[in-house]
This record gives structure tokens, sequence and C-alpha cells, in this order.
């Protein structure tokens, strides 16, 4: 064998290094503020890595201990020689990988070395970005090395039989250390595991073995998938859920997605992309979980993928990493498996498992005696053995409903009297086989009506509601809100009322007519609420002090009864089964006219849940609306099965039946404008924009455009068009608002002058300068005046003013305005507010500009990266890499960085948020264009002027023609001739020409500072050689 102090020297090597690094990992965390988890993963692996060096050492001293003579068996000796030589030899290569990452390490540390804190944070984070693949290449071969050394150990220890008890001991250790850096850091689930989960055993430990046995050796490693598809109530959902529980600890995160349809699964991954800090979409997101690596291994599980028309392979990221586990009643899905037998078929339990079930779930007092197991025999069997039927099966049994010996006389009569008053004209008629355990629910749904306490009718009442709603995640918060929102509305209408009164001096005097349709409004809207009453439940309508107190004593009667269960931790969010969830909805006793008042509820309780901004203009409302968003979509989807089924009926029977359509009213408009920002946080803004031209078209008919509540509407479609790249829209309806408000409050007025700001930011996007400062500078002086120089609405004016400026070429006088608005508003808002950080990124680029154009001062470009620096770290921080907030001041540091030569940490910040922009929103859209602009800059900063002049010809091009005389255009142009007289080409007369002319049409003069830059012969020289940007 290998000589036992060779080995013990590359042992102590081994530990010497890991030593060292771990004590400079500690020391160098703090200079790593944007990547100090990935230190902490790497500091844990290489904790684990000393672990199993450790045993090794040992293991040998034990094997062979100084001064021994013995004699052995020589063909165990000859294997276990062996394995020492070969645990020499991976000590070694352990060895030279560690040092290896020391050196990368230090080099990312050494990169930030100056006096600038933020910006030595990011040129580290850059410097680790660039070397991050090498070091994951490193990382993995490192944990290949140490699963190699415990199999050598294994191996080792078994030859050596009396060493055996006492490896398997250090084994288990190193393993324990191994999977640190694994626990479950996040954990997410579609529901919680059941108290009295009963059965496959078998099943969970075959599951266990297939997707934790490491690939053999010469095989890639793929991704693993098992597929688990069978009849409803099989308990399908359970099964994966209690794997994730039992095996948390070998996942760093386990997540889920709602696979019941594409929108519900878009849904779920807009909800992963919180955890993952990424942008709100399904590629993003996908993206995310490719880029953990193997040192984060994750469990997906992917949960009722029923749809044939929904692929659910779309689900599946593109990583050998992860691991996927897919519920669904559809067997050709059992294709998708990947590892073991790739699939299990759930019918019903085995005898003895459904047996057990049944009796803990009724509560039955062990031992068991021998009537009570053949009575629960004879119901597993009626029940056909499926887990959810015979839970619901002993909860009837537990709330002496009935007796074990009773159960299946009750379970008969109610099952006939599904089977008899089954209609078949219902929105989703019941098959004979839900039927089966639709009576089950029958028993409980008796059993807790014939209570008659307050609790059970709020809780019959939560029951109907929920089943309008989707059955996941159905938030506590939803009813909460839903009783205290009414109260901050109001409180907000008298104050607005206040501000009106007290700013009515600059209301413009109504004349007769106005007067009179003002009044004829009024009267319409009185008799268009006569005999209407929003209807809500009484736990609702007659609230109080007392009402979660009340709600939490109704979710507790049907969470007793397993009609609801908790889907978190904390227990404020719960879930139902599909089968109760369509039974509840789809009762003989819930007639098509039940059924629309119950939608019609719903979506009122839905409503009131939601704030307009200002009022729910917070991050944290933000996170609700986009939470909501599946509950909105079901009660819209189920309210429209019910007018259609009316609709049928109607026809069927050739009479006028009563539509019992939701009125228009204006709570109706509210209620689907409020929808509508719920579709908005969604990135449903197709449906949005649908939403809020109903609702403004219906304003500006009964109404006309000169209301408040029109022009509230108005400004809202405007930003749901400026979303949608439908910029003239935007734009028009902007203007729109502004006259209107101008006519009905006054020109002075503080909502119209707010109205003015967001008006001449829209002109200022669309590269309308000189129309952009002149409704900023209205708009800031005349709030200055009405509010005060210090006000919120007041700063956030005056930094839009400042931009405007700047983008005029008054660079000075721009740097001025915005340190008044940055100081203002980090005062009043704090420094991580996003008007803050928009201040501060706006002054960046002042500083910038005034460099850029050449008319800098000593220190503007360094001032510049220090701001733009800070603004980054902070929206990385608050929103992750991948947020348009943050890609934007990306762009905007790298553009500094440029200018300084440095070039590569320049595309490290700037390329992979641009292709990510490419793929979201396509290659020709304006902000695509924009970002391969400054590409094309950066470029030319690093002399690739080739490169630089085939972008930029594309993006000249790809601009529309009303686009022609945008700034980003005119600066492509500026750009382009610049490049192709550093290459020496002479085509550039023309393009020189309509350059001048476009931009003496954009600032409207012909003498603007910024013709008179282009006219600069020395500006576009080849023989100018540097260039700023």
């Amino acid at each position: 064998m290998a000589d036992p102090f060779s080995i013990l020297a590359g042992a102590a090597g081994l530990a010497d290094v890991c030593i060292r690094l771990a004590k400079f990992l500690k020391d160098a965390k703090d200079g790593f503020r944007l990547v100090d988890q990935e230190l902490e993963d790497l500091a844990k692996e290489i904790a684990s890595l000393q672990s199993v060096n450790e045993s090794i050492n040992e293991l040998l001293k034990r094997s062979y201990p100084q001064g021994s003579t013995a004699r052995t068996n020589p063909h165990p000796e000859k294997i276990r020689s062996k394995n020492w030589r070969a645990t020499n030899t991976t000590l070694a290569s352990c060895q030279l990988i560690v040092e290896r990452i020391e050196a990368i390490l230090k080099d990312v540390v050494s990169a930030g070395s100056g006096k600038h804190i933020k910006r030595d944070q990011v040129r580290k984070w850059l410097k680790q970005q660039s070397r991050k693949e090498e070091l994951n290449t490193l990382r993995e071969k490192l944990k290949a090395h140490q699963v190699t050394l415990q199999l050598s150990l294994s191996a080792i220890g078994m030859s050596a039989q009396i060493l055996i008890g006492k490896l398997d001991s250090v084994i288990e250790s190193a393993q324990k250390v191994v999977a640190l850096p694994y626990l479950g850091r996040h954990f997410y689930t579609p529901q919680t595991v059941s108290s009295i989960f009963t059965g496959r055993d078998s099943e969970l430990e075959v599951l266990k073995k297939c997707l934790f046995t490491p690939s053999s050796a010469g095989h890639l490693e793929a991704q693993k998938r098992f597929v688990v598809f069978g009849l409803a109530g099989s308990g399908k959902t359970q099964f994966c859920c209690k794997f994730a529980a039992d095996n948390k600890q070998s996942f760093w995160g386990i997540f889920w997605i709602n696979a019941t349809s594409k929108e519900h699964a878009e849904q779920s991954f807009s909800t992963i992309s919180t955890i993952g800090k990424v942008a709100p979409n399904q590629t993003a997101v996908k993206s995310w979980f490719s880029s953990l690596g193997p040192e984060q291994p994750w469990l997906l599980i992917i949960d009722n993928a029923d749809d044939n028309i929904f692929p659910v392979h779309d689900c599946f990221p593109d990583s050998s990493s992860g691991t996927i586990l897919i519920t669904t009643r559809n067997p050709m899905l059992k294709t998708q498996g990947t590892v073991g037998p790739r699939y299990f078929e759930f019918q019903g339990l085995d005898e003895r498992n459904s047996v057990e079930l049944l009796l803990n779930a009724a509560d039955e007092s062990v031992p068991w005696i021998s009537s009570s197991v053949d009575c629960a025999n004879v119901i597993a069997k009626a029940m056909g053995y499926l887990p959810l039927a015979l839970v619901h099966a002993g909860k009837t049994i537990l709330a002496k409903l009935c007796t074990l010996e009773t159960y299946l006389d009750f379970f008969e009569k109610t099952w006939d009297r599904i089977r008899y008053a089954k209609r078949p004209n219902a929105t989703t008629p019941i098959s004979d086989a839900d039927a089966t355990i639709y009576s089950t629910y029958e028993l409980i749904h008796n059993h807790i009506s014939a209570k008659k306490t307050t609790a059970s009718e709020d809780a019959l009442d939560l029951l109907r509601i929920f089943s309008f709603l989707d059955r996941q995640q159905i938030k506590l918060s939803i009813f909460v809100r839903a009783e205290s929102n009414p109260r901050i509305e109001s409180s907000d209408v008298i104050s607005k009322e206040g501000e009106r009164k007290e700013y009515s001096r600059l209301i413009p005097k109504l004349t007769p007519a106005q007067i009179l349709k003002n009044n004829v409004l009024r009267i319409i809207s009185l008799l268009s609420q006569l005999g209407y009453r929003p209807v809500l439940p009484k736990f609702l309508s007659e609230s109080n002090d007392f009402f979660e107190i009340r709600l939490k004593k109704a979710l507790n009667e049907l969470s007793q009864m397993s009609l609801v269960s908790t889907s978190s931790d904390s227990g404020d969010c719960y879930s139902m089964h599909a089968a109760v969830h369509l039974w509840a909805r789809q009762r003989p006793e819930m007639t098509l006219v039940e059924q629309a008042v119950w939608c019609q509820m719903t979506a009122t309780i839905l409503s009131r849940a939601i704030l307009l901004p200002p009022l729910g203009d917070t991050e944290e409302n933000e996170t609700f609306r986009r939470d909501l968003l599946p509950h909105v979509r079901h009660v819209q989807q189920v309210e429209r099965t019910i007018q259609t089924t009316f609709a049928r009926n109607r026809e069927h029977r050739r009479k006028i039946l009563p539509t019992l359509t939701p009125p228009i009213t204006s709570d109706r408009l509210v209620q689907l404008t409020k929808f509508s920002l719920v579709y908005a946080q969604g990135h449903q803004l197709e449906e949005a924009e649908r939403l809020q031209k109903y609702v403004a078209d219906i304003a500006i008919k009964y109404l006309g455009k000169e209301n408040i509540k029109t022009i509230g509407i108005m400004r809202l479609l405007s930003g749901t068009y400026w979303q949608l790249a439908q910029v003239d829209k935007a734009v028009e309806l902007q203007k729109q608002s502004l006259d209107a408000c101008s006519k009905v409050l006054g020109a002075e007025h503080p909502e119209t002058l707010q109205i003015m700001h967001s008006y001449g930011s829209v002109l200022w996007l669309q590269g309308r300068i000189p129309e952009a400062r002149k409704m900023h500078n209205i708009a800031f002086e005349g709030l200055k005046k009405t509010l005060g120089s210090d006000h919120i609405e007041t700063l956030k004016a005056m930094g839009g003013l400042g931009r405007a400026v700047s983008k005029d070429f008054g660079f000075t006088e721009a740097i001025s305005i915005q340190t008044e608005a940055f100081a203002g508003l980090k005062i009043k808002l704090g420094p991580s507010h996003s008007a803050t950080l928009e201040a501060m990124d706006n002054l960046a680029m002042a500083h910038f500009d005034r460099a850029a154009y050449r008319q800098g001062q000593p220190g503007d470009i360094d001032r510049a990266l220090e701001l733009e620096t800070e603004v980054f770290t902070m929206r990385v921080e608050k929103f992750g890499t991948q947020h348009y907030h943050t890609l934007w001041a990306a762009l905007n540091l790298a553009r500094i960085k440029a200018i300084r030569g440095e070039i590569d940490e320049a595309f490290s910040l700037f390329l992979p948020g641009h292709k990510q922009v490419g793929k979201d929103l396509g290659e020709t859209h304006f902000i695509y264009l924009f970002g391969e602009l400054h590409h094309a800059r950066i470029l030319m900063c690093a002399k690739r002027y080739e490169e630089a002049e085939q972008i930029l010809s594309k993006v000249v091009d790809f601009h529309p023609e009303d686009r022609h005389h945008h700034p980003d255009r005119l600066l492509a142009m500026f750009s382009l001739i610049k490049c192709r007289n550093m290459l020496g080409k002479n085509e550039t007369a023309s393009l020189l020409q309509e350059l001048i002319e476009g931009t003496k049409a954009l600032f409207e003069s012909d003498d603007h500072p910024a013709v008179k830059y282009i006219l600069d012969g020395q500006v576009l020289s080849k023989d100018t050689s540097e260039l700023l940007i």
C-alpha cells in the first residue's frame, strides 16, 4: 500500500490549506457584501472536507498503530492497500483544488482595495462574476473528490472489520457535515403533511433511493424527474409533500408550481421570482433555477398537471442539479419520469393501511377491537380505499354524526339524494365517481349546519366563498383587509374633500350648465344604486372588534372536518382539495341563482381587500395584489361560466329569465378597476388594459372627461399603455387628463400640477425634451407655491425638472436642481426609497453628462461613479439583479465604467441583463434598442469599432419613422458617424446632415448647445481618439 506516512503527510497538507482558506473566508466575508451567501456555502464545503480529512487521519492511525507488527491476511490487505493508494491520490487532488480556490478568492478580494467601500464591493462582485464559472467547476470537482474519499473510507472500513462500527459513525458524521449547506433554506409545498398520513412507505423508500443514488461513473448527470399519477383523492399531493418534509435536509430549497393551468403556473413562477430576486416571469425563474448549481440542490413539485392543453415540460428548468416531482391524473405524463421506475400509479391504499387511516381519522381508541376493524374494512371498500374519502368518513364519525356501524347507511342515503338531485344543466355536471366522494362531504356539511351556532354558520359561508376563490393560497389577510379597508377609504375621501376645500379658491366656478349636469349625474347615480346593496356574509357585515376571532373560529370548524387545510406553518394560509372545491360550488342545493349571488359576494370581498393608489402604493400592497391574481382570475372565470349558462337556458326555454348580471354601478366599476391593478401587478397587461378601457369608456360616456373619477381611470390606463409600449396612446391620455383636470380643478390646483409632472415625464420618455422641460417647470413652480418647497410631491417634480434640464444640455443647472431634490427626498423618504434612488440616479447621470459633453468639472466622473454605485448596490439588495430598476442602474454604471477604461467590468454589469431584455421584449423594442445603443458605445470605448458599427447601423434602421428625431436615434447616428470616421470610412456626409437637421428639429433651435456640439469639427474627427459617452 501507499506509505502511511505519506498519506498522513497528504492529510496534514490538506488540513493546513483548509484551515488557511477557512480563516481567509471568515476574514474576507465583510468585504463581500454582495456575495456573502456564496462565501458561507463555500466555507461550509471546506468545513465538510476538513471533517472527512480528519476521519481519514483517525482511521489510518487505527489501522496502522505505531510499532504494529501483526501479520494480516494478504488478500484483504491487498484490497485495503489499493484503497489507501486511491485515497492518497485523491487527497493530493483535493489539496491542489483548494489551493486554486484560495488563489481565485484572493484575486477577487484584491479587486477592491481603494478607499470607496461601495465601489470596492462592486469591483469584487464583478470580479467574482467573471471567475464564477471557473470557481463553480472547482467546487464541483471538490465535492466529487469528497464523495470519492467517503467511498474509499467505506471500502477500507469494510476490509477492516474491527473498525466498521467506528467508521460508520465517522462517515455518518461526515455526511451530516456535508449536508449542512443544504439544510432547507426555502421550504414551500402545496400543503402541510397530515398528522395521520398513512401508508406509501415502500413508495417513499423507493423514491428516496432512486433520487439520491449518484449516477454511475462515466454517465452524465441528468435531471431527476418522477411522476405520481392516479385517481383524484388518491393522495398524490400529500405523498409528494410527505417526501419533501422527510427529506428537507437534502435540499437547499423546495418549491412548487400549481400546474392546473398555464395561468396558474405563471403565477407560481411569479411568486418564486421574489425568492430568487429575478424578473417575475417563467423564463427568468427557470434561468435562476439553472444557475443554482450542484451546491444548491432543489426540489420542484409540479402539482396537478392534469390539463392536456398545457405542456408540463414547459415548467422544467434546464438543470441537472434539480429534482422534479409531478402529480397528475393524466397517465400519458408517466413518460416524463427519468429515474428508477420513473412513475408510481396511485389508486386506493391497501386494505391494512386503509383501515388504519380511517380509524385514526375517527380517533378510535387503541387497541382497536375486531368489530371496529371489520366495520372499517367494509367502509374502506365502499370508499374505494381512497385516502381523501377515508379521511372525511373518519371525520364524520369523529363528529358523532354517525358511528362506524351506521356510517354506510348514512352514506348510501346521501349518495342517493345526490344522484337524484343532480341537474343535467349544472355548470359543471357531477359524475357518478365524484358523487361517491361527495356524499361524505354532504354528511359533514349537514353536521356543521345542524349546530346552528355563529361559528358553524360563518364556516358554511366561508366554505361557499372559498369555492369561488382559487383553491390554493387562500390567505387570512384577504378577509382582514376586506374588513378594514373600507374605513381607510372613507377616511381618505374625507381627507381629500378637506384638501379640495382648502384649495377651493383655485377651482374655477361652475357655469349653470355644469351645475345642472352635475346634479343630473348625482340623481342618476342615486337611482342606479336604488335597490342595490353589496351582499356580504354576516361575519363581514356584522364585523366588530372581535372580527378576527370570529373568522378564526369559523375556519377552525372547517379545518377540524378536513374541508380546508393550512398550507403554511403560521396558519394564516389555507387550501382546499380539488374535489372539495368543486363540490362546495356544485352542491345539489346550490342553484344557479345562488351561485351567481355567492360569486358576486366573493368578488366584492376581493375588491374590498384592494386599495387603489396612492393608498395602496407600497411594496407590501404590490405583493398582496400579485398574490391575489389566481383568485381574481378564478372568480371572473366562474362569473363568465354562470352568465353563459343563463344565456343558454334563456335560449333553450325561449323566454326572458333574470340574468343576475352584476349591475353597472360605481361600486362595480371600482371593482373592475381594482381587479385591473391585480392583473397589471401579475404582468397580465392585456387583461388590465381591457378592464381599464371598459371602465374608462363607461366613465367618459356617462360622466364625461371633465370628471375627477374619469380623470383617475384615464391616468391609470395611460400607465398601462406605457407598460405595453403603446407610447403615443399613453401620451395622448395623459394630455387629455391634464386638460380635463385644468378645467375641473384649475391649472394651479395641486392635483392638476401632479398630473402635469407625470405628463412631463412621458414627454421626456417620448423624446420631446423642450416640452417636457416646460411642463416640469410649471409643475414644480406651482407645487412649490401651493404645497411648499419641502413637500414630497414638490421634490419629485423638482427631480423631473432636473432630468429634463440635463437632457436640454443645462448640465450645471441640472446638477444644482437634482442635488436639492435628492437631499430633500432622502430626508423625507429615507435613503433606500425608490423615489430617492431615482433622484440619486438622475444626479449621477447629470454629473456624467456634464463630463461627457466636454463641460465637465474636476471630480464629475468620480462623483457619478460614487452615486451610481450606491444606486446599483441598493437596488440589487432590494430588487435582485434582474429587476428593471436594477438593470437601468447597471447600464448607467457600465457607461461610467467604460469611460474610465474599465471595459470588462462594464460588460459584466451590462450584458447579462441586456440579453434578458432582448428575450423578454424582443430585439426591435425601443427599450432593447436603447441598450444596444450603449452596448455599441461601450465597444467604441474598447476601440472595437467594426462591431460597434454593425450594432449602430441596426439601431438607426430599426427605429420607426415616428421616432426618427428621438434623442436615442440621433445619438446612435452621432455614434455611427464617429465610428465610421475612426475606421477611415467617408460615407457619412448625408448621415451628418440628417443628424444636424434632426437635432435642430428636436430642440427647436438652430443654435442650441447640442447643435453647436455636433458642428464642432473636433468632436467627430478621427483625430480625437478619446470617446466620452
